[in-house]
């Protein structure tokens, strides 16, 4: 009987690895692609990422929610709650309780950010350098901040200058950071006749409604004086003029109290208490401002100085914080006596 030879059986046994790899990896091309969310809703991975923003918004009102209440934001009918909810699980940016409340996973919290910021510096962008009107910027800014990358996003805030607000008002957060709460609150619900107002912020939608604010000239930084409130309607002197303003109108506009002669911050005594009123300067100082909570509309409240009288340290939103003089006088405020604000 013939010997086989000595290099036989390794070549064999190399041979049948190389076959059953071949195998694997044919079956492994049939397969059908894993599907990152439940079929049944058949989102886009860019209705997906809405859906994300709309959990995010849910989150910073501070109460619990559920599928059917995100389902809600998003114009869905409830019976579609638990593919909504499970396209954000499935994509590992949210996950489940034993109650059946939901909440963001620490990744989607941060594409959630992202996701805003890019949106809002792309409003800015379109107003600013495209010359778009106010209210068809939404829109187009929704659709190519799906498409922005990191890099692309960063080339965008530095052509701006590092803007820290949108055209609508809304904050621009600085990369990485939280997404600054509002404290304005809609016009509807602030001030009595006689009351002095700011416009700090304007919904973006209905796209309709804001071209009509628009053209009564309600943009963000105009100061109004509340003239008569009637059931469904608010009397306002803009520029010299009295304008009628639906209520269902006057929601959609956010306002805080507006002083004759606000002060600059610095200047006020240990253990006052005010009113943010405006930030004076731009770009990055501006965003500093707004990640310390220093938002037109908040409390804050001086605790000390320093001995020789810098830096000075105040409480805003839960949380001390240490300035410089020359920085706080570039935050205008109106001072709260006795429990009103003194304008």
């Amino acid at each position: 009987m013939r010997t086989l030879p000595d290099w036989f059986w390794p070549v064999l046994s190399l041979l049948l690895v190389v076959l059953w790899l071949w195998t694997l990896l044919r079956q492994r091309r049939r397969a059908p692609a894993p599907l990152t969310y439940p079929p049944e809703l058949a989102y886009r991975s860019a209705q997906v990422e809405d859906v994300l923003k709309a959990a995010y918004a849910l989150g910073e009102a501070g109460e619990a929610w559920d599928g059917a209440e995100l389902a809600r934001s998003v114009g869905l009918p409830e019976a579609l709650a638990g593919e909504v909810a499970g396209a954000l699980v499935a994509s590992g940016w949210a996950e489940e309780d034993a109650q059946g409340n939901i909440h963001l996973t620490e990744t989607g919290e941060a594409r959630a950010r992202e996701l805003i910021r890019a949106h809002r510096l792309w409003e800015r962008h379109l107003v600013d350098r495209e010359q778009m009107p106010l209210e068809a910027v939404h829109a187009e800014a929704d659709r190519r901040e799906h498409e922005t990358t990191p890099d692309e996003l960063e080339e965008l805030d530095v052509g701006l200058g590092h803007p820290a607000w949108d055209p609508h008002g809304h904050a621009i957060p600085a990369p990485g950071n939280q997404v600054p709460v509002p404290v304005a609150r809609p016009l509807l619900e602030e001030g009595s006749p006689g009351s002095r107002l700011r416009v700090v912020a304007l919904d973006e939608e209905p796209a309709s409604l804001l071209a009509q604010l628009v053209v009564m000239g309600l943009r963000p930084g105009v100061d109004v004086e509340v003239v008569e409130r009637e059931r469904d309607l608010v009397r306002l002197r803009l520029d010299g003029e009295v304008v009628p303003l639906a209520a269902a109108a006057a929601r959609h506009v956010f306002v805080v109290a507006a002083p004759v002669l606000p002060v600059p911050l610095g200047e006020l005594p240990v253990g006052s208490r005010a009113h943010v009123v405006e930030i004076r300067g731009t770009g990055k100082h501006q965003r500093r401002r707004l990640d310390m909570g220093f938002v037109p509309g908040a409390e804050v409240t001086v605790l000390r100085r320093a001995p020789l009288g810098d830096p000075i340290e105040y409480r805003i939103k839960g949380t001390t914080v240490a300035m410089r003089r020359t920085d706080a006088d570039e935050i205008l405020v109106e001072e709260i006596q006795n429990g009103e604000a003194s304008g």
